[in-house]
């Protein structure tokens, strides 16, 4: 079980001053005198405290005095009875603590304390001394008695106020201290803020001058010695703008121009990359013209080889015409013959006829028509004869040309074989170049993206170079706020000059 501090502290208290449970007990059969006695007491008390120039300040109002005897009343009640425990610890560090915030010296509450215990020790020395024979006795003792406790609180109070002006003492001398720490202390902010608000609106050449307390000395040695490192280092941070300014503005210049000579590149590329692409399919539509030349010129060869044989045949046909014209002639010489025998028969026959008169003119007419016929025979025989002479003539002149035109069909055959020979490579080249057109194309169709890739990173390395040299800007701005030793001698030199 957890015992409160509070608590353990009172029993020690009262073990120390022997107030055991005993004399809690004997206290206790005094309630009934100590509860009669204290009203009285605290009347006097009271009357006392509100007519005195230093306590009457501390009651507002009548009903203040009533309510402030009514607590302390209950609160000897409490003491009469012999109840020391958490509600009388809470009790009295409630009284201690009012009394503490209203500012009421120890001396005064003693006192009251005296006051009252007079009212106690004649009622209880009364009570034990009654009747006719003590009551001069009871009065003396009383006297006495009380004249010790009186003795006692006075010297009591006497002591604690010397304690306590030695204590008030002790924190004067710790408020002066702490006053002239404090003043020390002000005197160091007031610098250390004069020096700070330079510092704030860029003033580097500020330093703590001020003579210090001792136990700020190593306060202002760093302050000044940050201040020097500062200074050095804006002096080393200004240059190192100064020079990166003048780096970023070559870089911007240089990135400038090669954006713009990235740009017209890209243009050129993308222009030559649109011709290409043209020429690609100029060249895929000639490779495929070529294709189909070569399928023409094939096509042209087979028919013109086609052709050759037919010229064979025709020439063969001509020959079989030429050998059965030959054949015909013989036949129609025969025919010839045979009409030149007729018709010498016939006049054979004739003259036998004339000869035989009128029995031979039957025979004669026969032989006339016989005659005719054979004359007819050989004049339409000299006929075919003419036109099988001249169709041998015809047929001589189509076997020259036939084979004129074999002879040509056969070099033109040959040249389209030429031909079709170069066409065939003609159009392997024009494949070829169609394939290399098409990679030189992919690869340009590549560089151009490649350049404008370039031409985008160039343009956003320009942004960066153009906000770089903003930032740059700005700092230097921020840089130039600070002024330090080395720019105020270079002012006063350039004033001078």
């Amino acid at each position: 079980m957890t015992t409160n501090p509070k608590t353990a502290d009172l029993r020690d208290r009262l073990e120390f001053v022997g107030l055991n449970h005993g004399q809690r007990q004997h206290l206790g059969t005094l309630a009934p005198i100590i509860g009669a006695s204290v009203p009285p007491a605290l009347d006097i008390f009271y009357r006392k405290a509100s007519s005195h120039p230093y306590t009457t300040k501390f009651f507002s109002s009548p009903q203040h005095i009533d309510h402030a005897k009514s607590r302390q009343a209950t609160h000897w009640g409490i003491i009469a009875a012999g109840q020391y425990d958490e509600s009388y610890v809470d009790g009295v560090t409630r009284v201690g603590a009012v009394h503490a915030r209203i500012g009421l010296e120890p001396r005064w509450y003693i006192g009251g304390y005296a006051i009252i215990l007079d009212g106690i020790i004649r009622a209880v020395v009364k009570e034990e001394l009654k009747g006719m024979l003590h009551r001069h006795k009871a009065e003396k003792l009383s006297d006495g008695i009380s004249a010790v406790v009186k003795a006692a609180l006075v010297d009591m109070d006497y002591a604690i106020s010397v304690y306590l002006d030695e204590l008030a003492d002790a924190r004067a001398q710790a408020e002066a201290l702490r006053q002239a720490e404090q003043d020390d202390q002000t005197a160091a902010l007031s610098a250390l803020q004069s020096a700070l608000t330079g510092l704030a609106q860029g003033d580097l050449t500020l330093e703590i001058q001020e003579q210090l307390a001792p136990s700020f000395d190593g306060l202002k040695e760093n302050y000044n010695g940050s201040i020097q490192a500062l200074e050095a280092a804006i002096v080393e941070l200004h240059q190192s703008v100064d020079q990166v300014r003048g780096e970023v503005g070559g870089i911007a210049s240089a990135a400038d121009n090669m954006a713009k000579r990235t740009e017209h590149q890209a243009s050129a590329l993308e222009e030559s990359a649109a011709a290409l692409e043209q020429i690609t399919t100029i060249s895929g539509q000639a490779a495929e013209r070529a294709r189909e030349v070569q399928e023409i010129v094939r096509v042209s060869a087979k028919e013109t080889e086609q052709s050759g044989k037919v010229v064979e045949e025709a020439i063969a046909a001509m020959g079989d015409i030429s050998a059965s014209s030959q054949k015909m002639t013989q036949i129609i010489g025969v025919i010839d013959e045979i009409a030149f025998q007729t018709n010498l028969l016939a006049l054979n026959a004739g003259v036998e006829a004339a000869r035989a008169g009128e029995q031979g003119k039957g025979f004669a007419v026969v032989a006339q028509e016989v005659r005719e016929l054979a004359q007819r025979s050989a004049a339409a025989a000299k006929e075919i004869k003419d036109l099988i002479d001249r169709s041998s003539s015809d047929v001589r002149r189509g076997v020259d040309l036939v084979n004129q035109t074999g002879q040509s069909l056969s070099t033109i055959g040959q040249r389209v074989g030429a031909i079709s020979e170069s066409i065939n490579s003609i159009t392997q080249s024009a494949q070829e170049q169609a394939s290399g057109i098409e990679e030189i194309n992919a690869a340009v169709r590549s560089m151009d993206e490649m350049t404008q890739q370039n031409a985008a990173l160039m343009e956003e390395t320009n942004a960066s170079t153009q906000s770089l040299s903003q930032i740059i800007n700005r700092l230097s701005m921020l840089v130039g706020r600070f002024r330090t030793k080395s720019q105020k001698q270079h002012n006063v030199r350039s004033r001078a000059a």
